[in-house]
């Protein structure tokens, strides 16, 4: 668990991303990972796979957390996407979910 989510939250994360675990890992990082967040901070999370993450999966994740009770946004990084200078600035806060 991080400082930034309590039990019920990290649950609902869990439940949501379950169907893709086989393929990709998931890592939270930013603000409520290192502790210096607030009640409406936003909640990063980095997908990790030997590929990009599909388009329409994405969006199917991006809408299951959309029409959660989560009280916070959900942005997401795919690995295979990023600038590897924005990658060597986040990896050392990386929790895998």
């Amino acid at each position: 668990m991080i400082k930034g989510l309590n039990k019920q939250e990290e649950e609902l994360i869990n439940s949501i991303i379950e169907p893709y675990k086989k393929e990709y890992e998931f890592f939270y990082y930013g603000s409520r990972v290192k502790g210096n967040f607030e009640k409406t901070s936003d909640l990063d999370i980095l997908i990790k796979g030997e590929k990009s993450i599909p388009y329409s999966s994405l969006e199917t994740i991006k809408f299951m957390f959309d029409k959660s009770n989560l009280p916070f946004i959900v942005n997401f990084s795919d690995y295979n996407n990023i600038d590897e200078n924005f990658y060597n600035m986040i990896k050392k806060d990386l929790v895998k979910i």
